[in-house]
């Protein structure tokens, strides 16, 4: 076993406490809003004890493991497949665009499926109502004109007349949510958007699967993330940073769906596997009881207790066939790219 070191975010929308405390860092004046923990090139860990790089003695992992704190709103986001990821990033090489610049959306070529595991009560806007009930929902809210569109041409034309038209009006009135986001960002047509989602609120423990076109906006609370490699992320509002609502457009699944929470299934005594469908596999364990063995070295992430030379807030990696013994009240989420166990 050995610890890693993972990389700050200090973006504006991250809690001024939690991760600090979290992970028993010393308080700082600017937000930390994730910690990463992985070999990306944006945020590469490290060995605690060697300060060696991470890949050096895990190689170059296909997932990233994230510790994120959001105290304001994300921005409105959606990732792309695989094959838009290329497509995207070769585009983006050719017309000279630097990795590093703002304007870039593809910063590298993979696919960005997301697990995010809440740590606290989580909000968050994640995929479609159906549009019946949209519609009913804005009649009752007197949202005449908004209904009669929606019900006239449907979710993806309502969301494209929001972002690029005129014809819709955000309503004066709106439920305390929302109006919490106009007020963060007054006058962005994606509020329009945020009203034809879904809202939900995860408990501890609870999940987001969310897939490639899986349009979503995290809006409050603490979580642990798991996705592949990959900083791919395609705006289209809520954030000062770089939209771009033709792509977002183009790339997002317009469907409606179901709520969107999920939750992990046992497996084993004391572990619990979540639903993925990238380059990762996750559990749950809670101790007494020992991270089964892989085939590919995991990364395992404390978020509970204690365990004996491990505690809530750090991050362990296991070589490849090593398994770990849990003790105490120790509960962690481990995370290996062998996806047949």
């Amino acid at each position: 076993m050995h610890l890693v070191s993972g990389v700050h975010k200090h973006y504006d929308w991250g809690n001024h406490h939690f991760l600090y405390e979290f992970v028993r860092a010393p308080l700082a004046n600017t937000p930390l809003a994730e910690i990463w923990f992985g070999t990306h090139s944006d945020g590469h860990a490290s060995l605690t004890t060697t300060q060696e790089a991470l890949a050096n003695t895990a190689g170059p992992l296909p997932f990233m493991v994230k510790f994120l704190s959001a105290a304001s709103p994300l921005s409105l986001q959606v990732h792309p497949t695989a094959a838009q990821a290329n497509a995207g990033f070769t585009r983006e090489e050719s017309a000279g665009i630097p990795v590093t610049s703002p304007q870039r959306i593809y910063r590298d070529s993979s696919d960005k499926p997301e697990l995010l595991i809440a740590l606290t009560s989580f909000t968050a806007l994640c995929g479609f109502h159906d549009v019946a009930s949209s519609v009913g929902w804005f009649r009752a809210m007197q949202w005449n004109q908004l209904a009669d569109f929606l019900e006239e041409n449907g979710i993806e034309a309502f969301a494209r007349e929001a972002l690029e038209g005129n014809a819709l009006r955000v309503p004066e009135q709106l439920p305390p949510w929302a109006n919490e986001l106009r007020v963060a960002f007054p006058d962005d047509p994606a509020l329009l958007i945020a009203l034809l989602m879904h809202r939900v609120e995860l408990a501890a423990g609870e999940c987001l699967l969310l897939e490639a076109g899986t349009l979503h906006a995290y809006l409050n609370g603490s979580a642990v993330e798991v996705m592949n490699t990959s900083d791919n992320v395609v705006r289209g509002g809520f954030t000062h940073k770089h939209v771009d609502t033709a792509e977002l457009l183009s790339i997002t699944h317009w469907e409606s769906s179901s709520s969107p929470v999920r939750r992990a299934t046992n497996v084993l005594p004391n572990i619990n596997s979540y639903p993925t469908t990238g380059a990762f596999h996750v559990q749950s364990v809670a101790a007494p009881t020992t991270v089964p063995a892989s085939a590919a070295p995991q990364l395992v992430a404390c978020i509970a207790g204690t365990s004996p030379g491990f505690s809530c807030g750090q991050v362990a990696l296991l070589d490849a066939h090593e398994e770990m013994q849990l003790g105490g009240d120790c509960v962690v989420i481990a995370t290996t790219s062998d996806t047949q166990r």
